[in-house]
C-alpha cells in the first residue's frame, strides 16, 4: 500500500468539502423552493376559503331574501286563486246574461208577432 502524501490528502478532501458544499447548496435551493411552493399552496387554499365563506354569505342573505318573500308568494296564491274564481264567475254570469237578454228578446219578437205593435 502506498502512503498519501499531506498534499495529496489535502487536494483530496478539500474536493470532498467542495462537494459537500455543492450538496449543501442544492438542499438549501430544493428548501427554499419547498417553502415557496408551500407558500403559494397556503395561499390558495387561503383564497379558497374566503372565496367559500363569500360564498356561504351570499347563499345566507338569499335565503333571508326567499324567507322575506314568502308572505307576498303566499298572498299572490290566494289573489291567483281568486281571479280564477272570479273569471269562472264572471263567465257564468256572461252566458245567464246572454241568455236572458235571448229571452228577452224572442218574448218582445213574440210580443211583437201577436199584436204587431212593440212591446210595452
Amino acid at each position: 500500500m502506498t502512503r498519501e502524501t499531506i498534499a495529496e490528502r489535502q487536494v483530496r478532501l478539500e474536493e470532498q468539502i467542495k462537494a459537500l458544499v455543492a450538496a449543501i447548496a442544492t438542499l438549501v435551493d430544493q428548501g427554499k423552493e419547498a417553502a415557496e411552493s408551500r407558500r403559494r399552496g397556503y395561499q390558495a387554499q387561503e383564497e379558497t376559503r374566503i372565496e367559500i365563506i363569500n360564498m356561504k354569505h351570499r347563499l345566507d342573505g338569499l335565503e333571508r331574501s326567499v324567507e322575506g318573500i314568502k308572505p307576498t308568494t303566499v298572498e299572490l296564491e290566494r289573489v291567483r286563486d281568486r281571479v280564477i274564481f272570479a273569471g269562472r264567475l264572471g263567465q257564468g254570469l256572461w252566458t245567464i246574461g246572454k241568455m236572458i237578454l235571448a229571452a228577452a228578446a224572442g218574448a218582445a219578437s213574440a210580443w211583437y208577432a201577436m199584436t204587431g205593435r212593440p212591446p210595452p
